[in-house]
Order: C-alpha cells, then structure tokens, then sequence
C-alpha cells in the first residue's frame, strides 16, 4: 500500500472525521488504503453501527473488521431490502459482547431485537434508547424491559412515555407525539433536562404553556405543532419557563389558516384572552422581542392559504439581517405554502414542474436550488435551474420523452439513483451511452425482457434494483448481468413466478450466485427481496 493523503492529517482529524460516518461507511471507504489508516482503524473507539439498507459487501467487510468493544452506538432497522441482517449480525456478536456501548436505536418492532433489551441493563457504559411505536403486544411481552432500563437513561426517544416514576438523570428527550394536556406531567418528571425534542397536539381550551414548569437546565428546544392552533402569547408563555434556553425550532405543520372565525372568539372570551392578530405567528417584529437573547432560531409554519410575498418584509429588519444573521424564505408552489429559515428547512425534495421558480428568500447570496437533493418530474419540461447537488431523479411520465429534453437531468453531476415508470426511457437511450453514476435504479413496468438487458447495458454499475418482472428468466438475467447488485427487489404480479422460489432455486438457475452464494432472500406479499455480496 502506498501513502494516501489521509497519512498526513493528525489522527484527531482523522477521528473527527469518522465522527460523521457509520462503521460501515469507514471500512468501505478506508480499509487497505496505507498502513497508517489500517493502524488509525484499529485504534478507533467511537465506532456507530447502523444496521439498515446497506450493501451486502460493506456489512461483510464490517463485521470482518470491527471489534465490539470499539462501538458506542447501535441503530436496528428491519429493513425488508437486507433479509435477515440483525439476525446474521447478532449470530456473529452477543450484546454483551459491547461493553462500551452507549446507544442503542430500534427503528422497527421485531422480536429478535426487542428481546436484546434485557440484556442492556448489563451494560456499564449504556444510556441512550431510541423505541419505535410499541402496540399492546409488544408492551405486554416487553415493557418490563423498558421499564427497567428507564431510570438510567440520559437520552430517551420514543413515541410512547411510559413515565410513572421521576427521571433524574435525562438529559436529552424526544417525544415524537403527544397531547398538549400531558407535557406538565412530562416535565415534571424530568427536571434536569438539556433538551426537549416534542410534538404537541394542541387544544385550544387548555392553558398547556401556562401549567409547564420552569425548565431551568434547558438549553436546547425542538417544537412540532402537529395539530391545533399556537398563538404567540401562549408561545410567549411558554418561552419563559425557559430562561436559560439557547437553541429553539419550531414547527407548526398543521396549516395556521388567518380567517377567525367565530367559535375562536367565544373560546377567546371564555379563556378571558386578548383575540390576537392571527398574523402575529409570521410577524418577524413579534418575533424579535420572543427571540432575541437566543444563538439559534429556525422555524418552519405551514401556512392555509398563498400570501404575497411582502409576507417577507418584517423578516428584513436589520435585527434579521445583521445583528442574528437569521435568513427567512417564502415558497408558494406546494400545496401548502411555508415560511421558513434557510438553510434549515429549504425544500431538499421538490416537484418540477412549468411553473417552479425558487423561493422567494431575505438574502440573495443563498442559492436555495443548490440544497435540493430529490427532483420530482410529473412531466418532462426544460431543465432551467442549476440543481447542481441532485442525487435522485424521479420522472413520472413516460409521455413526449426524447433524448435531447432527458439528457440534460441524467447529466446531473451528483445524479446517483432514478427512477421511472417504465421501461419506455430505454428505447431513447442509444446503447454506447453509459450512465456509470446511476446506482440506484427503480422501474414500475418491465414490458419486454430486451428492455432488462439494455438495462445491464446503459446502467452498468447499478447497486440497488427495484423492478416489475413477468417471468423468472428477467430476473435470472439482471442478477447475473449487473455485476455489481446488491440489492434487489423483483415486484411479481403473477404468483406463478413465486412458484419454488428458495435460495435453492437461485443458486442452481443463477450462474453468479452458484459461484457465490453469499446471499439471503425472503418472499414477503409479492416481492422477493434478495441482498447479494459482491467480489
């Protein structure tokens, strides 16, 4: 191995750099690269684990490589692309196995996982849980678990709080739902902590923010307004229980629509409150005096109805602009227009069409285009923006497509996945050109089995397959033809195709995977789902 760049960076560098990667994305991207980076691995102790939709080979070469006791964090998702992962992972390494594990993240309810939990208590080190939505089952088979395991916790996220006893040690605590008439309960319970992560449904008739106690660790505030309606007294209200607090987001996805009506007066007069300026939410001068002694603010309101674009003009204050160096952007083209700072909540997935502009936005020097990462097309039209960071393209139609007017968006610098509603595109791409780039590709209709094949043709170095097959015969193809697939659903209409459908059969009608079975498979309404190693 000869010497790499990466040799000359101090190791803490280098640490800090995987910091922002997940172990499988380090041995993937610097195994075998110098010596020094294999010595730089070895000695690395802040490995994190994510166990979802990754290729087969960089799980192989993860599990080759790490050591249990370099890992502080553990994210499981039962991912239906990557059969049987947790399982194969946990046949390789016990639980106790991680004596320095800190984190551990449940995405999806799966038994196998959900009964490591008893084992976590076990764990020195361990202080962080992330829960999906527990039903009565699994709470009745492993609620004793969570319970157990509650009291030593510094970080919870969980959509269920199943919180009878007071927490003294949670720092950082995520709720991804809950009623409003709940949070002074919640509160109460956990008096030490540096971070609240809540969504709220709202009720008009309750005094939420006036009964929530004074927070006075709270530093960091994440807020969604899932439903109801959120005034700027109560929020006024409530931002005062929080005196030390330095960061606040907030999000209000329920549509604040500005027409009150009726019943909203009688609930005012009968809460004796001031009927406020229903316009006061978007008001930046409202805003200032609430936020001024904060380092970071960033919202996003979803608004009922279209505005003119003078919605922006409070936010232009030199308090906005100057002194908070804080950037607000109007955008009117989706169904539910927003406002929202930038770049924390600039529009990353965008449906183009005709008449998309960008944002309206307070400063000219961002170039919002620049932030979208997915590109809806419901229709082919001239590509006139410069979404130069583009990762995922997803065309809607198979109507008018020609080269010329498709070109333009498969040339895309970062265009890594597509997807299409059929196999139509193929019959416009002349077979010497190659889109090497694209490694994710998703086709809803096969129509002939000479379409698969220009398929292995013009997208060679696809990695990620989701396609409509009619016959065993396609499917046999693409496996062997894309050298480098790994992961593969085939959507099957006909159940004939499903017929002795086993490991088995793949290895003895596929010539790649009787020279590497190195493979799983499952079966699940339709779909057979397939995740291969490749050499």
């Amino acid at each position: 191995m000869s010497t790499c760049l990466f040799d000359l960076f101090p190791v803490e560098l280098v640490h800090h750099i995987f910091h922002y990667l997940w172990a499988h994305e380090i041995f993937y991207g610097f195994t075998q690269l110098s010596s020094h980076l294999d010595n730089v691995l070895v000695g690395y102790d802040r490995y994190s684990i994510s166990l979802s939709s990754m290729l087969k080979r960089e799980f192989d070469l993860m599990c080759l490589h790490i050591r249990p006791e370099q890992v502080i964090s553990i994210t499981l998702a039962e991912n239906s692309d990557t059969p049987d992962q947790s399982e194969i992972f946990f046949s390789k390494f016990d639980i106790l196995q991680f004596i320095n594990l800190r984190s551990f993240s449940i995405i999806s309810l799966n038994q196998s996982i959900f009964r490591q939990l008893n084992l976590l208590c076990q764990l020195n080190q361990f202080q962080s849980l992330t829960l999906p939505h527990i039903s009565d089952t699994y709470w009745r088979l492993f609620g004793s678990s969570v319970e157990k395991t509650l009291p030593r916790l510094k970080q919870l996220i969980t959509r269920d709080y199943p919180l009878m006893e007071p927490l003294n040690n949670m720092r950082y605590l995520t709720i991804t739902y809950s009623y409003c008439h709940n949070l002074e309960y919640l509160l109460r319970l956990m008096t030490n902590l540096y971070s609240l992560n809540i969504t709220l449904s709202l009720n008009v008739s309750s005094r939420w923010s006036q009964k929530a106690p004074i927070m006075n660790h709270l530093r960091q505030l994440t807020l969604c307004v899932e439903y109801g309606r959120l005034t700027m007294s109560k929020m006024n209200q409530f931002l005062l229980k929080m005196p030390c607090l330095r960061n606040f987001e907030l999000r209000i996805d329920d549509p604040i629509d500005f027409n009150v009506d009726d019943q909203w007066e009688v609930w005012s007069r009968n809460l004796k409150d001031d009927i406020e300026d229903t316009k006061d939410i978007i008001d930046g001068n409202q805003w200032k005096y609430l936020v001024s002694h904060l380092q970071t603010f960033d919202f996003r309101f979803c608004l009922a109805e279209r505005l003119d674009k003078q919605i922006l003009d409070s936010f232009r204050s030199s308090f906005w602009l100057e002194q908070k160096k804080w950037f607000v952007s109007y955008d009117d083209l989706e169904s539910s227009p927003s406002l929202f700072t930038v770049p924390r909540f600039t529009p990353k997935d965008i449906t183009y069409l005709l008449n998309y502009h960008t944002p309206s936005c307070t400063s000219s020097d961002l170039k919002l285009d620049q932030y979208v990462h997915i590109l809806n097309l419901p229709m082919l039209c001239p590509l006139m923006q410069d979404f130069i960071n583009v990762t995922t393209l997803i065309l809607q139609t198979d109507k008018d497509l020609s080269l010329d007017r498709i070109l333009p968006y498969l040339s895309l610098p970062q265009l890594r996945s597509l997807s299409l509603v059929s196999t139509s595109l193929l019959t416009q791409l002349p077979t010497e050109i190659k889109f090497e780039s694209i490694r994710s590709l998703t086709i809803d209709t096969l129509e002939i089995k000479s379409h698969a094949e220009q398929i292995c043709i013009v997208f060679p170095r696809i990695e990620r397959l989701q396609i409509e097959i009619n016959d065993q015969e396609t499917m046999s193809l693409l496996i062997d033809r894309l050298k480098r697939l790994s992961l593969a659903t085939f959507v099957c209409h006909h159940s004939s195709i499903l017929t002795n459908m086993t490991k088995e059969w793949f290895v003895e009608n596929s010539s790649r995977l009787k020279e590497n079975n190195n493979f799983t498979c499952r079966i699940d309404k339709g779909k057979i789902h397939l995740w291969i190693s490749v050499h």
